[in-house]
C-alpha cells in the first residue's frame, strides 16, 4: 500500500484584515511564543497538562482522519506517521520520525521549540492523536532526550507501567524495550 504523503499546501490561512489564523477542516487558531507555552506547562497540574496535550492531540487526530476517513485504523504505521509528523509540524511542535525497535514504536522529537520542560506536554500530545486514530489508548513512555531529540515509546498501559519503573531502576531504555519484548515473547 503506498503511503498518501502529507500535503501542507494551503493548510495554514492567515486572514490578516479580521486578525485570524486558519487551520484548513479546523477553526480559527493561536500563534503562542513558545515560551509562554512553556510557563504555562511549568505550572499546571500533572492531570491538567496531560489532558490539555491530549485535547491537541485528539484535534491533530481528527485532521489525520479527515484526511483518511472516519476510521484512521485503515492508514497503516507509515501512513500514520506521516501526517502525524506533518501536522506537528504544522503546529510548531518540531519533526516526526519513527524508530522501530522490535515490535516496540518510537517516537523521536527532533527541533521542537519546547525543550525538556515539552516533553510532558509533547507525550500527551501523541496519546491523543493515537487514540483519536486508532482507537487505542497507547501511553507515551519518555526515553530519554539529548539537545534537540526527545523520544517517546508508544506503549498500553501495563507496558508503559514497566517501562517507567526499569527505567526508575536506572535500565536503559533500550534493556527496558528488550525486557518489555521478553516478557511478550512468553
Amino acid at each position: 500500500m503506498a503511503v498518501s504523503r502529507f500535503d501542507p499546501s494551503h493548510s495554514v490561512k492567515f486572514d490578516l484584515g479580521r486578525g485570524s489564523v486558519h487551520l484548513e477542516g479546523a477553526g480559527p487558531r493561536l500563534l503562542v511564543p513558545p515560551d509562554a507555552l512553556v510557563e504555562l506547562c511549568k505550572h499546571a497540574g500533572t492531570e491538567s497538562l496531560a489532558d490539555f496535550g491530549r485535547k491537541l492531540g485528539t484535534e491533530v487526530g481528527l485532521r489525520i482522519t479527515a484526511h483518511w476517513g472516519d476510521s484512521g485504523q485503515n492508514i497503516g504505521v507509515e501512513g500514520f506517521v506521516e501526517h502525524l509528523g506533518g501536522n506537528l509540524a504544522l503546529l510548531g511542535f518540531g519533526s516526526l520520525s519513527l524508530e522501530r525497535w522490535g515490535k516496540a514504536l518510537v517516537f523521536v522529537i527532533e527541533g521542537s521549540p519546547l525543550g525538556s520542560a515539552g516533553d510532558a506536554l509533547l507525550g500527551a500530545v501523541l496519546e491523543g492523536a493515537l487514540q483519536r486514530c486508532m482507537g487505542r489508548d497507547g501511553r507515551a513512555v519518555l526515553l530519554g532526550r539529548d539537545a534537540d531529540h526527545v523520544r517517546f515509546l508508544m506503549a498500553g498501559t501495563t507496558g508503559a507501567e514497566k517501562v517507567r519503573g526499569w527505567l526508575a531502576e536506572g535500565k536503559t531504555w533500550g534493556d527496558a524495550i528488550a525486557r518489555l519484548h521478553e516478557g511478550s515473547a512468553g
